[in-house]
C-alpha cells in the first residue's frame, strides 16, 4: 500500500465548553518519507491553533476588566 495523502487534525479547548478543530490535507509527493508529511502536517496545525483566544477563567476576566478599566482612564471603582 503506498500513501497518497495526509491528513492531520487536532482539537483546541477555546474554554467555556467550546472547542474548535483545525486540520490539514497534505499530499504526499514521490520519494517522501511518511513521518515527515506528518511533522509537516502536526506543525502547521499547531502553528495555527497558537492564534486561538485563549481560555479565561472568571478571576482573570475580573481582573482583566479592572486593568481595562484603568487603562482607560476610569478612575472610579470597580
Amino acid at each position: 500500500m503506498k500513501t497518497k495523502e495526509v491528513y492531520y487534525e487536532r482539537k483546541f479547548n477555546l474554554g467555556n465548553y467550546e472547542t474548535e478543530s483545525i486540520g490539514i490535507l497534505v499530499v504526499v509527493e514521490e520519494g517522501e518519507k511518511f513521518a515527515d508529511v506528518l511533522n509537516t502536517a502536526r506543525k502547521a496545525v499547531l502553528q495555527q491553533g497558537v492564534m486561538l483566544p485563549k481560555p479565561k477563567s472568571a478571576p482573570v476576566r475580573e481582573l482583566q476588566a479592572v486593568l481595562d478599566k484603568k487603562t482607560n482612564g476610569d478612575v472610579g471603582t470597580v
